[in-house]
């Protein structure tokens, strides 16, 4: 590492004036930003998405949507913004072009275990309209094979004997609007990659408030927008290598610089419970349903993604662009998408699909990203459920196959069975549901029995059977995998 990487004075207000002259940073007076956004969920996604969407209309001059952003687990986050007077990087890079600008619009971040107070009443005053939130799937407490309240994860346990101090999103949220007024329109949106996301959240918060506090819970029903949306940026984590590079470029130390893909989509439902940022004046798409868009983003970018991640990690490639230049893995993942979960979307009237597809592969191709296959495989009993699973129920209710989507399927339950790359690499899952899946695939006799056992496994699965013929393609393609790794399950 370069000596000056490490002796750089740090990003902050008093550094913006010395930054070179091609980073863009805020011409605006950040001292009249009013924070009008509540943000759960302060990790780099955020920061290259919604928050620079918000950005530009600041830097247009609508003063109204600063952005309060809340860690809902991570000090640190918080901390090292709060080091930066709350601003950082984003640079937009593929290949050797790149483009950088500095973002002022969060006007403060807090850690909600160590500060709730704080969080609760900025989510209840009346000058914020819109929370948004990136938490994960996970961060719902949604069963993912009933599509209902988690009562047994932990932190609604928790918060439901302690709702006036929670700890999951959901209690966070209806604790705020539980010391709201009621004359004060509240829009929740959020920016999850879960199907009508929108929708899922008020079931879950309905449900939620529903055991705590009644009348809340149908404040919520009634009074409480919840808009779909659906959201599409590649963003890797930040890296030592990837925060030096901002470095480099910057002249400063920022260690919250994200580098991402030019690439940015935002797509949202137009039902907003009172004012609104206009984010369609900044490149979003305001429609009547995002449904379309969701599903055909849901399976064809991260259906996809989930394929190359666990295939990767299988064949020890690092980044999703290596696993792309991987000829193997590269050309399974173009199939897939091409001609397996091609045919299970539906476009939105006049959307050019194939298009999209030859977009997304270029994109999954930028060298210069460094998407890391093992970040993408993290959470995969929650992920699977949503990204393949429908696909694979709704073409075996018509009789058809999928071949590719289901040995990608048996390539994730091997990931979890072996816990090694073909190679023999010990392998680090990042999923708390796994272990119990992944127990019932070693503890089964044989590969039949393996992926009988997967299939009931209804946390993941669902209750619904799943057909016998289905079963016996999954149980070949863990044999092959067993005997000769993913060489074997793609030859041919």
């Amino acid at each position: 590492m370069p000596e000056t990487d490490t002796c750089l004075p740090p990003l902050s207000a008093s550094a913006l004036r010395g930054l070179p002259p091609s980073v863009a940073t805020p011409a605006y007076d950040r001292s009249r930003l009013v924070p009008g956004i509540v943000h759960l969920g302060l990790g780099a996604f955020h920061r290259a998405h919604q928050a620079l969407y918000t950005e530009t209309l600041i830097a247009h001059g609508d003063m109204r949507w600063g952005i309060l952003g809340v860690s809902l687990r991570d000090a640190g986050v918080p901390r090292m913004l709060a080091a930066q007077d709350h601003l950082y990087s984003v640079t937009e890079r593929h290949g050797e072009q790149a483009r950088t600008r500095v973002a002022g619009a969060l006007r403060g971040a807090l850690h909600a275990p160590s500060e709730l107070q704080a969080v609760l009443a900025a989510i209840a005053h009346p000058a914020v309209s819109i929370v948004t939130m990136t938490v994960t799937e996970k961060g719902y407490s949604q069963n993912p094979a009933s599509a209902e309240l988690d009562i047994d994860d932990p932190a609604i346990r928790h918060d439901l004997s302690a709702p006036n101090q929670p700890q999951s999103t959901l209690g966070v949220i209806a604790a705020g609007i539980r010391l709201r007024p009621a004359s004060a329109p509240l829009t929740l949106v959020c920016c999850d990659n879960m199907a009508s996301n929108g929708d899922t959240l008020r079931k879950l918060l309905v449900q939620y408030a529903s055991q705590v506090d009644v009348p809340l819970a149908n404040r919520i029903a009634s009074d409480v927008a919840m808009p779909n949306s659906m959201v599409d940026r590649i963003v890797p984590a930040a890296t030592p290598t990837s925060l030096d590079w901002a470095a480099r470029r910057l002249g400063v130390r920022d260690e919250a610089a994200v580098v991402c893909e030019p690439f940015t989509q935002w797509v949202i439902e137009d039902r907003f419970a009172g004012v609104r940022p206009a984010w369609e004046d900044a490149g979003a798409l305001l429609t009547s349903d995002v449904r379309p868009y969701q599903a055909m983003k849901l399976r064809l970018l991260n259906g996809t993604h989930s394929a190359i991640a666990y295939a990767g990690q299988l064949r020890g490639l690092d980044s999703v662009s290596d696993a792309m230049a991987d000829p193997l893995v590269g050309g399974f993942a173009r199939r897939l998408m091409l001609e397996d979960l091609r045919a299970t979307v539906a476009a939105p009237a006049g959307y050019d699909v194939l298009a999209y597809c030859h977009d997304l592969l270029a994109r999954f191709e930028n060298p210069t990203l460094g998407h890391r296959t093992r970040q993408i495989a993290m959470d995969g009993t929650q992920k699977v459920p949503v990204r393949w699973l429908p696909a694979l129920r709704e073409s075996l209710a018509q009789g058809i196959e999928r071949p590719l989507l289901e040995r990608a399927l048996a390539a994730w339950l091997h990931y979890l069975r072996s816990g090694v790359s073909d190679s023999g690499t010990a392998l680090v899952i990042g999923d708390a549901g796994a272990p119990a899946l992944a127990d019932r695939l070693r503890q089964a006799a044989n590969d039949t029995d393996a992926a009988k056992a997967a299939l009931a496994h209804a946390s993941v699965f669902g209750s619904d059977a799943w057909p016998s013929a289905f079963v016996e393609r999954l149980a070949s393609h863990l044999s092959k995998l067993r005997q000769g790794g993913m060489t074997l399950l793609l030859a041919g």
